[in-house]
């Protein structure tokens, strides 16, 4: 297997090398191995800066790339970019626990709003002389819905 691996990567550097024929002048002009250029090549890859050493010109495509790259303003492509890439399945299940959270929340601050609700109503009438806590005043209904009910003893 990593017999294959070797042969495989040996055929695409040939091909590099049969796409950039000044790289082979400029090796057999200076005497180079062609095991540091194969080395060089599996390090740095065919669009490093590194092939300039032996004697390969950046293109006018390769000067668009390096522009691009260096450009840090804003352009459309860039934002197609991304939304190419954008995972809608993942970004749905990220949206739908943010749903479920905010709905906990919401649910969470509805509770203590009734609960407020119902202690003002409470401290209503044990100004008019009725025990807040007598079984008349708290139905079974509103003690299930407030987690916090403690009764006062």
């Amino acid at each position: 297997m990593a017999e294959e691996k070797t042969n495989a990567a040996i055929k695409r550097f040939k091909t590099f090398l049969r796409n950039h024929p000044e790289i082979v002048a400029h090796v057999h002009e200076n005497n180079i191995k062609w095991s540091d250029v194969f080395d060089d090549w599996v390090i740095f890859g065919e669009s490093h800066e590194i092939w300039g050493k032996y004697g390969l010109k950046k293109t006018k495509e390769d000067d668009k790339r390096d522009e691009e790259k260096k450009s840090s303003t804003f352009s459309f492509n860039k934002i197609l970019k991304v939304v190419d890439n954008i995972d809608t399945k993942q970004w749905q299940e990220r949206l739908d626990t943010i749903s479920g959270a905010l709905t906990g929340i919401q649910t969470f601050v509805g509770q203590f709003r009734q609960s407020n609700s119902q202690s003002g109503q409470n401290e209503t009438g044990a100004q008019n002389g009725a025990d807040p806590t007598s079984p008349s005043q708290m139905s079974g209904h509103s003690r299930n819905q407030n987690p916090f009910f403690f009764r006062r003893d």
